[in-house]
């Protein structure tokens, strides 16, 4: 094994001499006095010219004009501005690897021209109005011994101006006190606190639909589903992602775009807030099947008919004028 492990290190050696020297003559035999000069090729390098429509702006790599290797591929990022979301990329796109993400890449293959467009919201794609709040309560396994950790939050939605919501959060923690912050949420592009971020986005999103999420970027709706959240079924669209081994999902209603779900698991820990509380819609109540009440009427005009007949059958056996005594045999 010692033998073999020499044999690896001389090998690894040797090609990090090459690639260090390549001038050196490695020939056994030759002359060490002639000298082998390499001419540096060129590489290939293209322009990329990236531009956005009013209502956003490419914050990766930027706008501008900028020069790349042939074959890079170049992360492509988008933020949008307050009222305004994502549409698609237009111009030389033919190398963009998803035309409809907010984040995506394109790779250097000639000179291209492409740019960001974003599309204003109505305010009709809010789903929450003033005086609606929800309650989100945490479970976490875990979280070391004796520090204080998060109980539950409550997101009160105190007004709505346009697609701005003005938004108390308050959180309670183990150790019993609680903390409390008021600030402004725009439901359509993202919070840009990122403690407040992806609480509420903008409703009916669908899968495929990109979501701006301050903090960790534009993210995409997975799909949908239908899950019970305080106390009611409701339909919800999810996502996830990850960043520096933490692994996150959230689940919004699609109805109100509020988030009613997010966990997070990250090396040792794991926590999941689910909402319990809210007054933005009543508990499901599960309705009476309609069998027993047919069986029950069945029941009841059995017993009617049975005590009917009961009774007649009594007044038939009672001797006529009236005489209830027994007869005497003859």
């Amino acid at each position: 094994m010692g033998q073999k492990r020499i044999l690896a290190s001389a090998a690894i050696l040797v090609l990090a001499l090459m690639v260090a020297s390549p001038a050196v003559d490695l020939l056994a035999g030759e002359s060490g006095t002639e000298t082998t000069n390499f001419e540096e090729i060129p590489s290939v390098q293209y322009d990329l010219s990236i531009n956005s429509t009013e209502g956003g702006s490419v914050t990766m790599p930027g706008e501008g004009v900028f020069t790349y290797d042939e074959g890079n591929v170049v992360n492509l990022v988008t933020t949008p501005s307050a009222g305004y979301q994502f549409d698609k990329w237009t111009g030389d796109v033919a190398t963009i690897a998803d035309v409809d993400a907010a984040s995506t890449n394109i790779t250097m293959n000639g000179n291209y021209s492409i740019t960001a467009n974003f599309v204003g919201v109505e305010t009709g794609d809010v789903g929450i109005k003033a005086g609606d709040w929800i309650k989100v309560t945490y479970t976490i396994t875990g979280w070391p011994a004796g520090q204080a950790y998060v109980e539950w939050l409550r997101l009160e939605f105190l007004g709505v101006n346009g697609t701005i919501a003005n938004v108390r959060a308050t959180l309670r923690i183990s150790d019993g006190t609680e903390q409390s912050d008021t600030g402004p949420v725009d439901v359509v592009s993202g919070s840009e606190v990122p403690g407040l971020a992806g609480i509420v986005i903008s409703t009916n999103r669908t899968t495929g639909d990109s979501v701006y999420i301050a903090g960790w970027g534009n993210v995409i709706i997975e799909g949908e589903a239908t899950r019970t959240y305080a106390g009611a079924n409701r339909t919800v669209v999810y996502a996830s992602f990850s960043q520096d081994e933490t692994e996150v999902t959230y689940y919004w209603d699609k109805l109100t775009g509020v988030m009613v779900e997010i966990s997070s698991t990250s090396p040792g820990i794991t926590a999941t807030a689910k909402a319990t509380e809210t007054n933005m819609w009543g508990a499901t109540t599960v309705p009476m099947p309609w069998w027993p009440w047919i069986i029950a009427a069945a029941v009841a005009a059995g017993l009617v008919i049975f005590f009917v007949r009961r009774r007649r059958k009594d007044e038939d056996d009672v001797p006529q004028g009236g005489d209830l005594s027994p007869q005497q045999p003859h």
